[in-house]
């Protein structure tokens, strides 16, 4: 048995450990300006919860004010509109968070929509996650990258892998090393293909055990 398949069996031990039914992957969206908003925001922040009077905090928050600010605008103009917007005034609607130490969410949000804009890539449909042109207009504004232009996709209905902290701790921690994203992003998908599991549907699985748990249940690394 090779390396990779003994990886792999691990790993699916681990995931058999993860209560069943599994918490259900959460739905994207049918507006790509959502989705770009909520994948910019999801670094390094909590997804949300609601409040009692049906608003939201975390990135869920974020993505709601902002949908409510442009709730005026037709479908076919909400990319282009994003990508007008004053990113100052629209850190009021979002947050002030910072992608890194000299860009704020906002700022990254607005240069992505601008870059999707000039390519006429406006709506979910015209988005093709393998696409190399598509993917350099989300990877190459800094502080965007890898992890969470495939979130971005994954919300737009593609299926994928969100190898973020927690999946990336739960993989290196289920086949014993450190392990990069990407090396846990493609674990995760052989194993969602040997369970005839959905990509989503494990990523999401995964992902609420493990930001649950805090992964107390699984050995550290040595």
């Amino acid at each position: 048995m090779s390396a990779s398949d003994h990886e792999l069996d691990r790993l699916l031990i681990a995931i058999s450990a993860i209560a069943t039914p599994w918490k259900k992957w959460p739905g994207g969206y049918k507006r790509m300006d959502s989705a770009l908003v909520d994948a910019v925001m999801s670094i390094r922040f909590r997804y949300g919860r609601p409040r009692s009077d049906g608003s939201w905090t975390g990135a869920r928050g974020a993505v709601l004010r902002y949908e409510k600010h442009s709730e005026h605008i037709t479908d076919s103009e909400r990319m282009r509109y994003l990508a007008s917007q004053d990113p100052i005034a629209l850190e009021r609607i979002l947050n002030r968070q910072k992608v890194h130490a000299g860009k704020t969410k906002a700022f990254a949000i607005v240069e992505a929509a601008k870059r999707f804009v000039a390519i006429g890539v406006t709506e979910p449909a015209h988005l093709r996650p393998d696409d190399a042109h598509h993917r350099a207009q989300y990877t190459e504004v800094s502080g965007l990258g890898p992890v969470t232009w495939e979130y971005f996709t994954m919300l737009l209905s593609h299926d994928g892998v969100k190898a973020d902290t927690w999946i990336t701790e739960f993989v290196g921690r289920a086949v014993g090393r450190r392990v990069p994203s990407e090396f846990a992003g493609a674990l995760v998908k052989k194993a969602a293909e040997k369970l005839n599991k959905g990509q989503k549907e494990l990523d999401h699985a995964i992902w609420s055990y493990a930001s649950t748990t805090g992964l107390k249940g699984m050995p550290e690394f040595p």
